[in-house]
């Protein structure tokens, strides 16, 4: 008898060792030290409509937007905000946890005389990806336009792209905007240049010119598509191999094409399938003979209601994301109904979506209102966003950060998720966060949330349900990871709620 007892405590006391030793399986550092820096982003899961990572994980951004939009067509590396990007500036988005920026590569810079590329441009422009990776933060590549050319009194695609002679004399920008077209320079500028600032810029798209141009882009005149699709694949033969690319934007904003020709071009989502789709698919394809993983990000004309897309780039939803704005005006319905629309694009199109632009800049207190009010809606259907843009978040008399700014950006939020999220939320009035997701065993990378220091300046206190089935492991000073323990169950539902000390 007493061998037969001896035996069982024997046995239990292994059963117990063995447990234990499942537990503490989990080896967050020997994690992190084989799977060092940023992870890169993988696929599209279409049955989710979320981005993930190359380990399974499910991708969020918060970020901002970098946009040069005149000559060098580059920020300076030497802090002076609005106008940098440079260390301090990447120091400065990575404290607030920025994790992804949309970096403007303007075509103007890129190619200033047709069929040769400013390989110094380029190379500027890939430094400061790297200066993003290594603070830990994606690159959104994004071909930058506002009313397409300088001929315009906009900016975008280089010089030689558009020509005064393309409409009559008077039909001639800004008409008709204004009855009288500019006087021009011999390369087509409006002169003086002042002029420019007597028109509204936003409402120079339903110029005249400013159609036909976009129209002689996607109709392809004198190869102009095809100079697009070739700048795209240069852009990406340069960052085929690099780790924090999020995916390539191929055009901010485009506008709807010529409607002095086709007037159902003004149609809401007409001139998705029978302008942009075309040109989409140009440009995916010479990307995709240079770089056949990253993510190709497509927008809709502007105001769309939902879009019109017969098709993603290349028909491939799993290497897509659809991006697009909020602002109101052009938007007339609520961020919710907007972010509603898209996900039901997202659905159709088995693809996912970001928001990239939207208002985050000093205003009265209902701007201010609507700023909170469109980040918690984001969080709300679990929403990546960028806001407008790096330079509103400075006081240029001080050189500091807007303190309302800065609290916009720096709310906790989940970069990844090991499993499949269900809902988060930042409680900005007490600091608090709550996630929620079920666990996915074949994902072995963490789960990783960004609580920003200047949010939680004494630290946070961290509760999970159950409380056995992530194990805690401080990354750095603003993220926390949640490595799944090996008790835990594939599908397993669990909680974590954080709250500031």
């Amino acid at each position: 008898m007493q061998l037969v007892t001896c035996s069982l405590i024997t046995s239990a006391i292994s059963v117990l060792l063995a447990s234990s030793t499942l537990v503490s399986a989990v080896d967050p550092q020997g994690w992190y030290a084989a799977n060092p820096g940023l992870s890169k982003i993988g696929l599209v899961n279409q049955n989710t409509h979320q981005i993930t990572d190359v380990f399974g994980r499910v991708r969020f951004f918060h970020g901002t937007n970098v946009v040069m939009k005149q000559a060098p067509w580059y920020r300076s590396s030497n802090f002076d905000p609005p106008n940098s990007f440079g260390l301090q500036d990447v120091q400065n988005l990575q404290k607030l946890g920025v994790n992804a920026v949309r970096l403007g590569h303007h075509w103007a810079g890129a190619e200033p005389v047709r069929g040769q590329y400013n390989q110094t441009f380029l190379d500027i422009m890939k430094s400061q990806t790297q200066l993003a990776e290594d603070h830990g933060i994606y690159i959104l590549v994004d071909v930058h336009q506002d009313v397409l050319a300088g001929q315009f009194c906009g900016h975008g695609v280089p010089n030689w792209f558009a020509q005064h002679s393309w409409v009559s004399s008077y039909k001639a920008f800004p008409v008709p905007q204004k009855l009288t077209p500019f006087a021009v320079d011999s390369n087509g500028m409006p002169t003086p240049s002042s002029v420019c600032d007597s028109i509204d810029w936003s409402l120079s798209y339903l110029t005249v010119a400013v159609c036909n141009a976009f129209g002689r882009l996607y109709n392809n005149y004198d190869n102009l598509g095809d100079s697009f699709a070739a700048y795209w694949k240069k852009l990406a033969q340069q960052y085929t191999n690099t780790t924090n690319i999020l995916g390539y934007n191929l055009l901010n904003e485009p506008w709807v094409g010529d409607s002095y020709s086709d007037p159902t071009l003004l149609t809401p989502g007409v001139a998705d399938h029978k302008n942009l789709e075309p040109l989409w698919n140009k440009a995916a394809t010479q990307i995709r003979t240079v770089d056949t993983n990253k993510l190709i990000f497509f927008e809709g004309t502007t105001y769309d209601i939902l879009s019109g897309f017969n098709n993603v780039p290349l028909g491939d939803g799993s290497r897509t994301v659809q991006s697009f704005h909020y602002y109101n005006p052009p938007q007339l319905g609520t961020i919710q109904t907007t972010i509603k629309n898209r996900i039901q694009d997202n659905v159709r199109l088995h693809t996912a979506s970001m928001l990239t632009e939207h208002t985050m800049w000093m205003g009265d207190a209902t701007q201010m209102a609507n700023i909170q009010s469109a980040v918690e809606t984001a969080d709300t259907y679990m929403m990546s966003w960028m806001g407008w843009a790096y330079e509103n978040l400075y006081n240029t008399t001080t050189d500091q950060p807007y303190s309302e700014i800065a609290a916009f950006y720096s709310r906790a939020y989940p970069a990844a998720v090991a499993g499949n999220p269900t809902s988060f939320f930042f409680n900005s009035t007490d600091n608090s966060f709550n996630l929620a997701y079920t666990i996915s065993k074949n994902v072995s990378a963490p789960t990783e949330i960004i609580l920003p220091v200047g949010t939680y300046p004494n630290g946070y206190t961290v509760s999970t349900t159950p409380a056995s089935s992530l194990v805690q492991y401080t990354k750095d000073s603003m993220t926390l990871a949640l490595f799944t323990a090996d008790n835990a169950t594939d599908g397993q539902a669990v909680t974590v709620h954080i709250t500031k000390k």
